[in-house]
């Protein structure tokens, strides 16, 4: 069986959608930032670099023999806080290169024909690349070429440095926007949230309709829907209910006639060879009126079939008392010993509910007591938690059919071998209300060793 894929959830869809546009903003306006910045740091130092070539001009005078005194010396000097791979060149040529001053192997810039007398190129010279500037002038008698180069360490760091200082600032911008973003999605997605723990905090049985005030508009469609079909349910249960409801009250009354013509029929005919029949006639006519009105109680036992208003503080040891004395005859005539260990509680609960479901609980273990055994009626408080139960010292109940006999209408293996009667219904009927007081029904071993613990553990008191 394949896993199940885990869901994604709208915050990181969101978050996922969001990540991808912004990577690519930072890209881009790095790139842009770069762009605009590289030309102006460029221009800035073609500019330093024409002065260097300007200021070799004015060192340059024409000699009464026509020559030309060119006041520099053979090779540049370093220039100042110069970095160590960092070297200056210039070279004085006239146009037919012959080399006045300066280094003769230094390329010349092809003329670009400017206004100012200035070409820039990027060249490789003695192994390493250059900025270099030629300046063409007349401004000594004679056309001159002044040749300046100079290697890109200083603008190369001052780009990089403004590329870091803009990658981090834009980073920096795009992780506040998305922190932003991110508190904002937050905000958003509250009404989902509280939508959320409301429908995950409702009851498995609550059909009732979830509240739309506050619902945002893109769900408020889903919501409708969810409230459309809480309706057709809560309907359909409630048609069910009311069913099983008249069905069993319509069974009552008949079968209240048929057992007082039986017991007049057994009168009448004691001791002769029909008093046999008829005796099997009534055993089948209680069983059939206890369907009926376990039928009846399973129907009112629904969770929907309640509102707060029917919850009300119940004392279990007084309910407790009620409940035996209503079953002692019974379990005195088949000889089990009857009893009750009860502590002062109360939990909120329908009434009648908890007594059916007390006498539920009482009515199986007479049932499945063999004569001379005990059952002994519990209540109390274990870590904040009341808890009523029921310990016999009867049949029990197999570890494989304790889920099983929660089940409607699912009688265990021991319950028919030993001829026992029944329908099926009393532990189901007890679940259920266990269900709508929002406790839960554990079915354990007979505290003797022997038989079979049902209790009843109730929300936990404040």
């Amino acid at each position: 069986m394949a896993e199940r894929r885990r869901p994604t959830s709208v915050h990181k869809r969101l978050l996922s959608y969001l990540l991808l546009p912004l990577l690519l903003l930072l890209v881009a306006g790095v790139a842009v930032d770069h762009h605009v910045i590289v030309s102006p740091i460029h221009n800035a130092f073609d500019h330093s670099l024409s002065r260097s070539a300007l200021a070799i001009v004015a060192r340059i005078h024409p000699r009464g023999d026509g020559q030309l005194d060119v006041a520099l010396p053979s090779h540049a000097p370093v220039p100042l806080r110069a970095m160590p791979d960092e070297h200056f060149y210039y070279r004085v040529s006239l146009p037919d290169g012959t080399t006045i001053a300066g280094t003769p192997e230094l390329p010349l810039a092809a003329d670009s024909q400017s206004a100012d007398g200035f070409s820039y190129t990027n060249v490789n010279f003695r192994g390493q690349s250059f900025r270099l500037a030629s300046y063409r002038t007349s401004e000594t008698g004679d056309p001159l070429v002044v040749t300046v180069a100079e290697t890109p360490a200083r603008r190369d760091r001052a780009v990089h440095r403004l590329d870091v200082a803009f990658l981090i600032n834009d980073t920096l911008q795009m992780a506040a926007v998305l922190i932003i973003a991110l508190i904002g999605i937050r905000i958003a997605l509250r009404p989902l949230q509280r939508l959320s723990r409301q429908i995950a905090g409702r009851p498995a049985v609550a059909l009732n309709q979830l509240p739309t005030n506050d619902v945002p508009a893109e769900v408020l469609p889903v919501v409708e829907s969810l409230n459309a079909l809480l309706t057709r349910v809560r309907d359909s249960v409630l048609s069910q209910q009311h069913f099983l409801a008249n069905a069993a009250h319509q069974l009552r009354t008949p079968l209240t006639g048929l057992k007082a013509q039986l017991e007049v029929l057994s009168r009448e005919t004691a001791g002769t060879p029909l008093e046999e029949r008829i005796d099997l006639l009534q055993g089948g006519v209680d069983r059939l009126a206890h369907t009926a009105n376990q039928l009846l109680t399973l129907a009112r036992a629904e969770p929907s079939a309640h509102r707060a208003s029917h919850f009300t503080a119940v004392d279990l040891p007084h309910l407790i008392g009620e409940v035996i004395d209503s079953s002692l005859d019974r379990a005195i005539a088949r000889g089990i010993d009857l009893g009750a260990d009860s502590e002062p509680v109360q939990v909120t609960g329908v009434y009648w509910l908890l007594h059916e479901v007390l006498n539920n609980l009482i009515d199986n273990a007479i049932r499945h007591t063999p004569p001379g055994g005990n059952i002994t009626i519990r209540c109390g408080v274990t870590d904040r938690r009341p808890f009523l139960e029921v310990d016999d010292s009867g049949l029990g109940i197999p570890l494989e059919e304790r889920d099983k006999v929660r089940e409607r209408f699912y009688r265990s293996v021991r319950s028919t071998s030993s001829g026992a009667d029944g329908c099926g219904l009393g532990l189901a009927i007890v679940d259920e209300v266990a269900r709508v007081h929002g406790a839960q029904l554990s079915i354990l071993d007979g505290s003797s060793g022997r038989g079979a613990r049902m209790r009843i553990d109730f929300p936990a008191t404040g």
